[in-house]
C-alpha cells in the first residue's frame, strides 16, 4: 500500500515537472500597449515595390509611405518603417519564408503593429488577419519581350517560361490558371524584369504598377499587355483582434478619400501616367511590328553604269518578283538615257524574292527589308551582266 502511494507521488511529480517545463508561446502585446511602450508605430514593409515603396539604405518613399505616415500622425505617433529585406540581410542564416510571406509571419509574432507594402486583400488569410478598406485597386498583368509578339493573352503562355514574384497574388493566380506554363519565382519584380530583358523568361506576371514602373525606368526590352490578367485591392494589414487599430486606420483612409488626398497622393507618384507610359510602349512596339510585316508599294529606279547594251532595250518590259507568297509584277519600264522608272502594280510583302528582267538570263535573288515602312524605294545599277539593288 505504501509502495501504491509512492508510486502515485512520483507520478504526480513527473508530470507537473513536464508541464512546468511546457515551451510556453511568446506574450504578444496588443498594439496599443507597444506603441505606449515603443513612443511609435512600426509598419513593416517591402521596400523593393516601386512607386509603392522603395529607397535605399534605411529611407522609404512611395504612395504606401505617404498613407502609412498619414496613419501615424492621425495616430498621433512616430510612423517607424521596418524593410523585411533589411531584416533578411541582418540574418544570414535565415531560411524562413521570405519577402511578401514573411511580413505576414512578421506581424503575427509582434514585430510590428501593421503591414502597408501593396498587399492585396486575401480572404484566406482573415483567421489571422483583418484587412483595412481598400486604398488601391490594382490587378495582375503579362510583361514580354518587346520584339516578341506571340504572347497575347493568358492562353498565349501554355509551355513558356514565365517569371513570378514569390508569394505575391501573380504567383497564386498563375500557378491555379496558367496552365502549362513553367514559372520561375524571384525575390522581385527586378530580379523577374531583369531575367525577361535577359531573354531569360519569355514573360513576367505581376502587380501592374510596379511591373510598369520597372518596365519604363530600368528595363527598356520589356513591355506590357494592356488588360489586367487578375484584379484585387491593396490595403493595411493588421492582427485580426486589432479592431480598435482597424478603425483608426479606415477612418484615416476615409478621411484621406473624402479629402482628396488620397488621390493627389496617386497623382504625386503617377501611378496612372506609369501604366499608360508602358502600355504606349507595348501599343507603339506593336504598331510598328504591323507596319514591318505589312506589303510594301515599291518604286523602282534602274541605273545603268557600264556595258555594251542600249538602255532602251527595257522599254515597255516589266520586272517580275517571285517568291513563296506569289508573284509580283511592275508596270511597263520607262526609260531616258541610261535611267529607267517602273513601280509595282501591287503591294509586296517582305521576304525573299527571284527578280526576273529581259536583259538577265539568271534570275537574281533579292530580300524585300521588312523595315517599319508602306512604301520602299529600290536602287537597281546595272554594271554589265550584273545587278545590284538596294532598297530605302
Amino acid at each position: 500500500m505504501q509502495s501504491a502511494k509512492y508510486t502515485l507521488s512520483l507520478l504526480i511529480g513527473l508530470i507537473l515537472i513536464a508541464a512546468g517545463c511546457e515551451k510556453k508561446e511568446p506574450e504578444i502585446r496588443s498594439a496599443a500597449e507597444s506603441m505606449a511602450k515603443n513612443k511609435k508605430v512600426n509598419i513593416i514593409t517591402d521596400g523593393r515595390n516601386a512607386p509603392f515603396v522603395f529607397g535605399s539604405g534605411t529611407g522609404v518613399q512611395g504612395l504606401d509611405v505617404d498613407l502609412g505616415n498619414e496613419i501615424a500622425k492621425d495616430l498621433n505617433i512616430e510612423a517607424n518603417w521596418v524593410k523585411v529585406e533589411d531584416i533578411e540581410r541582418s540574418q544570414p542564416g535565415y531560411v524562413g519564408p521570405k519577402g511578401y510571406e514573411h511580413m505576414f509571419q512578421l506581424l503575427a509574432d509582434g514585430s510590428a503593429e501593421m503591414i502597408i507594402s501593396a498587399v492585396a486583400i486575401d480572404p484566406k488569410r482573415t483567421d489571422k488577419f483583418a484587412f483595412s478598406k481598400s486604398y488601391f485597386e490594382g490587378g495582375d498583368v503579362i510583361a514580354h519581350q518587346r520584339s516578341v509578339f506571340d504572347i497575347k493573352d493568358l492562353s498565349s503562355i501554355s509551355g513558356k517560361k514565365i517569371g513570378v514574384v514569390t508569394d505575391r497574388p501573380a504567383d497564386v493566380f498563375m500557378t491555379s490558371n496558367a496552365s502549362g506554363a513553367v514559372l520561375t519565382k524571384f525575390p522581385t519584380v527586378d530580379d523577374a524584369l531583369g531575367a525577361l530583358n535577359r531573354t531569360e523568361l519569355n514573360a513576367v506576371a505581376g502587380d501592374q504598377v510596379i511591373v510598369a514602373y520597372s518596365i519604363v525606368n530600368s528595363f527598356g526590352n520589356t513591355t506590357l499587355l494592356p488588360n489586367l490578367i487578375n484584379k484585387y485591392q491593396y490595403a493595411v494589414v493588421v492582427r485580426k483582434e486589432e479592431t480598435d487599430l482597424l478603425d483608426k486606420i479606415n477612418a484615416t483612409i476615409d478621411r484621406l478619400q473624402n479629402s482628396g488626398e488620397l488621390q493627389k497622393m496617386k497623382d504625386k507618384w503617377q501611378v496612372v501616367e506609369i501604366v499608360d507610359q508602358a502600355i504606349k510602349r507595348g501599343e507603339a512596339d506593336k504598331a510598328e511590328d504591323e507596319r514591318r510585316k505589312a506589303p510594301k508599294t515599291i518604286a523602282v529606279t534602274i541605273q545603268k553604269l557600264s556595258g555594251d547594251w542600249s538602255m532602251d532595250r527595257l522599254d515597255g518590259f516589266q520586272l517580275v518578283l517571285a517568291g513563296s507568297t506569289g508573284s509580283y509584277q511592275s508596270n511597263h519600264i520607262e526609260t531616258e538615257g541610261n535611267r529607267g522608272r517602273c513601280s509595282f502594280t501591287r503591294p509586296v510583302p517582305p521576304g525573299k524574292y527571284r527578280l526576273q528582267m529581259p536583259i538577265s538570263r539568271v534570275p537574281t535573288e533579292i530580300d524585300v527589308p521588312d523595315l517599319a515602312k508602306t512604301s520602299l524605294a529600290m536602287q537597281m545599277n546595272i554594271s554589265g551582266s550584273r545587278i545590284s539593288i538596294q532598297f530605302k
